[in-house]
């Protein structure tokens, strides 16, 4: 029996040794394979390095992206992946640059020198516009838009300027994407509602949005209300004729939709005199010297049957 016991520890005894020798072969394994990752790396650094030194910017990026891959801290990652985008940068490479940019602002925002890699991102932004370093050279103003909306929603405050989004205004007015367009003008004002230009731009912008419909008149009343408050603030406004001009225009708009009210009372399916009455000497009175209401005020005169109308019927109408 004691024999027993004393071979059983003996072989628990050999099993611990074994582990305890296993674990320290282990141990020397990873120290091992540590190292040779840590030469790797600074092997792949150093070729980066010589790549960029010698103007082979794409080479370069793609060994910066493998020392990333590699990296094991954040911040060294990081240092690599800005590595690999400004050398795609530098390469023209505008595709490649603006994915690596907006993943690393994405990525690692924390270790990302806003400053230059906007900066960055804007002339990208105008490359495409300009259709450089795309393929075949094609103009792509969709691309430039997503990246000046990118630099608007993920770089800090401080590092996005006045100009980033009117640039992205002018761009998507451009493209006919007027509703979007809006939108940046409106939060161009709330950041200062003194802004003239770009206030006097959005009604312009809300004026070609009524062409496509504007049933019950309240974009071209919007319009016209921009038109009026830089005039109240500002009345020797250095663009004052195309302010004048747009409440010209909607003052005949509005003497227009009296008098198209009036011309449809008119019709045999809904004849009613009275109501078209009513419509046309609004047009008459509220909008005199209109064309609108000239041919309305000839209307009034010359049909019998707006002649005829009874006045007590025209004020019930109204």
């Amino acid at each position: 029996m004691i024999t027993m016991e004393i071979a059983m520890n003996k072989f628990a005894s050999l099993l611990i040794g074994m582990a305890l020798a296993f674990s320290a072969f282990q141990a020397s394994v990873f120290a091992e394979e540590a190292l040779d990752e840590k030469a790797m790396i600074q092997q792949l650094q150093a070729q980066a390095e010589e790549k960029e030194a010698k103007g082979n910017h794409a080479s370069a990026a793609k060994l910066y992206h493998k020392v990333g891959k590699r990296q094991k801290e954040h911040r060294l990652k990081a240092q690599a992946f800005l590595k690999e985008a400004d050398c795609l940068f530098e390469a023209g490479k505008t595709f490649a640059a603006t994915k690596a940019y907006k993943e690393l602002m994405k990525e690692y925002a924390l270790y990302v020198p806003f400053e230059r890699v906007v900066g960055n991102m804007r002339k990208l932004a105008e490359d495409f516009v300009d259709g450089k370093g795309t393929l075949f050279g094609v103009r792509d103003k969709s691309e430039a838009i997503d990246t000046y909306f990118f630099i608007l929603t993920e770089a800090p405050s401080i590092a996005v300027s006045l100009s980033d989004r009117l640039r992205l205004a002018e761009l998507l007015v451009k493209e006919k994407r007027r509703e979007e367009a809006v939108v940046v003008y409106q939060e161009i004002l709330k950041l200062d509602p003194m802004l003239d230009d770009v206030r006097l731009e959005m009604a312009l912008v809300l004026l070609d949005l009524c062409k496509n419909g504007d049933g019950d008149g309240s974009i071209r009343r919007a319009a016209t209300r921009h038109a009026k408050i830089i005039l109240e603030h500002n009345p020797e406004y250095k663009r004052r004729e195309e302010l004048e001009l747009i409440l010209a225009e909607t003052i005949e708009e509005e003497a227009g939709r009296l008098l198209e009210l009036g011309r449809f009372y008119l019709r045999p399916v809904h004849l009613n005199p009275a109501a078209s009455k009513k419509y046309l000497l609004e047009a008459v009175q509220k909008f005199p010297g209109t064309k609108a209401a000239w041919e309305a005020k000839n209307m009034l005169e010359t049909d019998n049957r707006l002649r005829n109308a009874d006045a007590k019927a025209v004020e019930d109408a109204k």
